[in-house]
């Protein structure tokens, strides 16, 4: 399955806004509570514009992604696929793309957070072969070794 990503532009923050709320909302609101004013300020000064891309499949959106590069790691901060095109593999495709990035980057691994409620989540990244490294009542930190090329 081919999925292109493809950067996100400063006049699309609104949409990435709201796709990060539907994406996190019930987890967020149940761990600190959902406050917009403060997610809208995460979202500008903790992240950076070029982490983001939009995923897509056939040339139509089907959902976000955010990574942060470090020297021997890749950091997920986001991936969000959107309701209707859950259950499509679409979320394997960019992992197994990030992957094959990374290694060609010369990465030794790929990290990523979960809050602790979102099962879902850290059981399609554990069957992607993710290790949880630590954890608390929040949030898991999941980490996947990757061969070096």
């Amino acid at each position: 399955m081919d999925v292109e990503l493809v950067g996100v532009s400063q006049s699309e923050f609104e949409q990435v806004f709201a796709t990060v709320k539907q994406g996190l909302f019930p987890y967020v609101e149940a761990v600190f509570g959902w406050d917009d004013e403060f997610q809208r300020e995460r979202l500008t000064c903790a992240y950076q514009p070029h982490w983001f891309s939009w995923i897509l499949q056939s040339s139509e959106r089907v959902g976000l992604l955010c990574c942060k590069p470090y020297d021997d790691a890749l950091h997920v901060h986001l991936l969000i696929i959107f309701p209707q095109y859950q259950g499509r593999q679409l979320g394997a495709a960019v992992m197994a793309r990030l992957h094959r990035e990374a290694e060609r980057e010369g990465k030794c691994r790929v990290t990523l957070s979960s809050f602790t409620d979102n099962q879902r989540a850290i059981r399609f990244y554990q069957r992607l072969g993710y290790k949880v490294i630590e954890g608390d009542q929040a949030f898991v930190s999941l980490s996947r070794s990757l061969v070096r090329k």
